[in-house]
């Protein structure tokens, strides 16, 4: 009977029409009845727009759900508004619109579909798996903790950090489950690719031209609302994508792709020549590059890995080498040492989200530091347990784009670009997860603000899975077949 009348509204337009109305309204009776609190100078004006934001944001996201993965790409990049949480880590809007985007993906599911299976996929089981151990961390951490170890900062803390820990995984199946077009792909790809553009301009125009993008950075910035948010792995991503969509889409013309090119070139810029020192600004994107570039091509590869090695590789060592070594690597080694202090007596599965931080503090704060490392803080968090079902799903990631590429060999469209782009932007996850906690952010580095950083590797990653799907619904409906229930790679 729900089905039915779900089913009803839905094809009745005027109804829905209706119910859109009275949600606004609903949304704006309680913003008329505080307006004059919310003009105090002390608060901005913009804010007055939110409930409105919410309102028509859910409407449309149940009509098109793919719509909420667009809004947070964009909430990642854009948004500096954040929800105080009484601690430093304030939570980001990208993190609110998952959150919201999961669980009426779900009521959808329940209510429509009455079942919440998942599309067949690799991924799947370990991902589930790993999800199921991070509440049991917290648990056996908290069960099996010295009894001479004190809870520091706010108890809730461990909780929303093993959220977020959850929830990252949980947007790979989110893409992979909700994108049944190909169009969504692509304005996913663009969407980034332009918020890369941007940041281009501003960060190199303020390098280059230095008081001239001043007024541009004032304007971008507007009321503290608004930021350019270049952190994390999103200069590989952009790199990536860039460049596959360059070598294998032939659909692009020359200019486009010498357009693409030389935004990689200002992508190797800003990230190797601007910030030499900040490993994670060119090493994961050198990485990807370079086994994009073996796909294409095993010459261009042993010509790109040439470049890498003689030419940055020697600018590398006689500008920031030996500063860098000084101050992360023999750092970063102390840190594990540190850790594995504790991490060796809480094997199976681990000392739960965040848990390690309170054994720092109560067996050795001034050697408290933080390990800087996801392979490490995976294993101190969530054991050896959790840690086989993180790097099984990697296994299975890797192996699953490569194998889809492969299938798509023959093609030279946006198809295996994106299959390519995915499998080197993994590539680079991997490494990256050597240089910090960009894949799981840590509760006392990043904090929840990670979520926007991490965010998007996952949603990448996801993007493989959504298209291996989209192409075999095709390939069965024209074999006038079902759809088979396991999906092959």
């Amino acid at each position: 009977m729900i089905r039915q009348i779900v089913q009803r509204v839905r094809l009745d337009r005027a109804v829905m029409i209706r119910v859109a109305v009275v949600v606004v309204v609903l949304c704006a009776l309680p913003v008329l009845g505080i307006l004059p609190v919310w003009l105090s100078p002390r608060i901005s004006p913009i804010l007055l727009l939110v409930p409105f934001i919410a309102a028509l944001g859910a409407l449309v996201f149940i009509q098109y759900p793919q719509s909420g993965i667009v809004a947070m790409l964009l909430a990642a990049v854009f948004i500096r508004f954040r929800i105080p949480t009484g601690t430093f880590s304030e939570i980001v809007i990208s993190l609110v619109i998952c959150v919201a985007c999961i669980a009426l993906w779900i009521i959808r599911k329940l209510v429509l579909e009455k079942s919440l299976a998942l599309k067949p996929a690799p991924v799947n089981v370990p991902l589930l798996a790993f999800i199921a151990i991070v509440p049991i961390s917290w648990v056996w951490g908290r069960a099996f903790r010295d009894p001479l170890v004190h809870e520091i900062g706010h108890p809730l803390v461990a909780i929303a950090s093993g959220l977020v820990i959850m929830l990252l995984p949980a947007c790979l199946l989110l893409v992979a489950n909700i994108i049944h077009d190909i169009r969504w792909l692509r304005a996913l790809v663009w969407i980034v690719l332009g918020e890369g553009l941007l940041i281009l301009l501003v960060d190199i125009g303020a390098a280059v031209l230095g008081g001239a993008m001043h007024a541009l950075n004032s304007f971008l910035k507007w009321n503290g609302l608004i930021h350019l948010n270049s952190h994390g792995l999103l200069s590989m991503w952009c790199t990536s994508l860039a460049l596959a969509l360059a070598l294998f889409n032939r659909r692009i013309g020359w200019l486009g792709r010498g357009l693409l090119f030389a935004y990689v070139a200002a992508w190797v810029f800003w990230g190797f020549y601007l910030r030499t020192s900040w490993l994670t600004g060119w090493v994961p994107a050198f990485i990807a590059a370079s086994v994009i570039a073996f796909v294409r091509s095993k010459r261009l590869f042993l010509v790109l890995a040439l470049i890498i090695v003689l030419v940055a590789g020697t600018y590398y060592l006689q500008t920031a080498f030996e500063a860098e070594t000084r101050e992360s690597g023999y750092t970063r080694l102390s840190a594990y040492a540190v850790n594995w202090r504790i991490t060796s007596r809480h094997l199976l599965f681990g000392t739960g989200p965040a848990g390690y931080a309170s054994y720092y503090m109560s067996y050795f704060p001034t050697q408290a530091m933080a390990s800087h490392s996801n392979y490490i803080d995976i294993l101190a968090q969530v054991g050896i347990v959790g840690s086989f079902f993180f790097v099984w799903f990697f296994g299975a990631q890797v192996r699953g784009s490569y194998k889809l590429q492969r299938r798509l060999q023959e093609q030279n469209g946006f198809n295996r670009s994106l299959a390519v782009a995915v499998l080197g932007g993994t590539a680079g996850c991997i490494v990256a997860m050597a240089l910090g906690d960009w894949l799981t952010p840590f509760a006392y580095t990043q904090g929840l603000a990670g979520f926007d950083l991490a965010m998007l590797n996952w949603l990448f990653m996801g993007s493989v899975w959504a298209l291996n799907s989209i192409l075999q619904s095709e390939s069965s409906a024209a074999d006038g077949i079902g759809v088979p229930g396991e999906a092959s790679l």
